[in-house]
């Protein structure tokens, strides 16, 4: 008897961990009043809302048109900037200057506009009066990165290098090239200005556009890189992973490289915590005088994320259907997770915007369903726990897991008993049902990871599709999908902004007029039919290369072919 408690406690409180894993009460949805929503009639809200002081800003693009929308707080819209000239997905968040005067000139408050035509354009906040307009390089598409202040001047990553601009009238001060970008948005530092390519190189360039470069080899970086005290953090895109990797900006080297998952959403900084996500989960770092994870959760977001305080960050889910990520962190080692549900359903990209006007808080959600959807709150809630880093998360008590961790407890108990009493058969029925159990629910976690090593492994070899010379040059360098229908190419091209084959997939049927069945297995997402014809389903290729993973683990270049075919 007195072996059989010590180690009836040890294998008890090895699943501990199982139980503090649940969902976090979610009081945003029980402090929070839905306000008003605006439907556009078409096109994507691809990257977060702006608030001037006085009017939200949202910018949509995609299937309608490329447009700046301005509301005032009641949802009444103020004005619209219309480009019918952007040529696709326009991705450049909004920047907001206040006035001010510089050597270059006096300039008033604006909005400053990145377009894939390539312009940049100053908008009057209020009214949406063009106040200057720049033109710069397109190849294939033209603007889709971050701007950022340095002084009187906009720092402006374009498609194939970076420029400072005067904010008085927009006239260009230099232009220096570095490598082809995507989504590549600036930092500014002590020394100048840091951003990546599509190469993994990061660039450095000076205040008078002198360049140097630094190629990392770790994959893709498609955001601003981020100022820490343990040094410059960029989330590097690899083939089937990322790297979270800190530059050390005195001796230009990479101090540390931290493992991450597939496709990497837009990192957020607030104060020494770095948020990060990607494909298969959300992570919190603490960089002080190293970066070190803290904390983690599984999750799929490959958009933009964001702090809305101290402890709350947001995050899109990128799957059909879907809502947000809520995640509360308490500044030490404990991250919960909850649902966050606005009514707004499907792909997302766009985090949210936040912002208090006479004590009221208003929160902003829009994603690729056209629809924007306003919030409030009173802003003296903002003092209670669940928002602050030195409270603990409260919880909800999940039915299904905690079922199924009664049962497991039951299971090792019993086990343990009949161990102990010698009764050796049984003991194998009773522990047998117990790692089934672990296996069925570890079952999704594994196929990944075993997709993402066959495929890292095991590539398949590669025919490049060929480019067509009847194609318009204008879809040189874009993603380019083609579905064979009764034995006919249909084609699509000139589509820009897809980081996986599903999402470009969607878009192309949508632009076709095609409907489009998917199924949702343990593995990802699959194609059963398209425009009606299922068969014995849908197989893809991605520049010759037959696809081995769910169309959603599926990743994509700049400028990529995807062909279907039915099987």
């Amino acid at each position: 008897m007195q072996r059989r408690f010590p180690a009836l406690l040890l294998l008890s409180l090895l699943l501990l961990p199982l139980i503090s894993a649940q969902a976090a009460n979610n009081e945003w949805e029980d402090t929070n009043t839905f306000a008003w929503e605006y439907g556009f009639e078409s096109g994507f809200i691809s990257t977060s809302p702006l608030f001037t002081g006085e009017e939200i800003l949202v910018r949509t693009s995609g299937k309608g048109e490329p447009a700046v929308t301005a509301f005032d707080l009641s949802g009444e819209v103020s004005w619209q900037r219309v480009n019918n000239q952007s040529l696709s997905h326009d991705m450049s968040p909004l920047l907001h200057v206040s006035a001010g005067e510089g050597a270059c000139g006096v300039w008033p408050e604006m909005v400053v506009v990145g377009w894939t035509d390539g312009r940049v354009e100053a908008l009057q906040p209020s009214n949406g009066e063009l106040l200057w307009s720049a033109q710069t390089e397109v190849a294939g598409w033209g603007v889709t990165s971050e701007f950022a202040l340095d002084g009187e001047f906009v720092i402006v990553p374009t498609r194939k290098g970076i420029g400072q601009y005067c904010l008085a009238d927009g006239e260009q001060q230099w232009w220096s090239q570095t490598g082809l970008g995507w989504r590549n948005g600036v930092a500014v530092g002590d020394t100048g200005y840091f951003l990546g390519d599509e190469s993994g190189i990061l660039w450095h360039v000076d205040r008078m556009g002198v360049t140097t470069s630094y190629p990392l080899g770790l994959g893709k970086i498609r955001h601003p890189p981020l100022f820490t005290d343990a040094g410059l953090i960029v989330h590097a895109q690899g083939a089937t992973s990322s790297t979270v990797a800190v530059f050390d900006v005195s001796n230009g080297s990479v101090s540390q490289q931290l493992p991450a998952g597939s496709s990497p959403a837009k990192p957020a900084l607030y104060g020494s915590f770095l948020a990060t996500g990607d494909s298969s989960s959300v992570q919190i770092f603490s960089c002080t005088v190293r970066c070190e994870s803290v904390a983690q959760i599984p999750f799929l977001t490959n958009g933009e994320l964001r702090w809305l305080d101290d402890s709350l960050i947001i995050a899109p889910l990128n799957t059909p259907n879907s809502n947000w990520g809520m995640f509360t962190f308490d500044g030490f080692d404990n991250l919960s997770f909850a649902e966050l549900d606005v009514g707004i359903y499907g792909y997302g990209t766009a985090a949210p915007l936040q912002f208090t006007v006479d004590e009221k808080v208003f929160t902003v959600f829009g994603n690729d369903q056209s629809l924007l959807r306003v919030f409030t709150r009173d802003a003296v809630e903002e003092t209670q726990p669940q928002s602050s880093l030195e409270s603990q998360p409260s919880t909800d008590f999940d039915w299904g897991v905690q079922g199924l961790i009664f049962i497991m407890f039951l299971l090792i108990g019993s086990s343990t008993v009949l161990f102990f009493n010698g009764k050796l058969e049984w003991f194998y029925r009773t522990s047998s049902l117990f790692f089934l159990i672990i296996f069925i629910l570890i079952l999704p976690d594994v196929s990944t990871q075993w997709s993402e090593l066959f495929d890292e492994q095991f590539p398949v070899e590669s025919n490049d599709e060929q480019w067509d010379d009847e194609w318009p040059d204008s879809w040189l360098n874009t993603q380019i999908v083609i579905i064979e229908i009764d034995g006919e190419d249909q084609v699509i091209g000139g589509l820009t902004g897809h980081d996986t084959v599903y999402s470009l997939t969607q878009e192309a049927c949508e632009r076709l007029g095609y409907d489009l069945g998917v199924e949702l297995t343990e593995l990802g997402y699959y194609i059963e039919s398209i425009n009606g014809i299922e068969g014995n389903g849908w197989e893809y290729f991605t520049d010759g290369s037959k696809g081995v993973v769910s169309v959603d683990s599926a990743l994509l270049e700049s400028s990529t072919i995807v062909r279907w075919i039915p099987v």
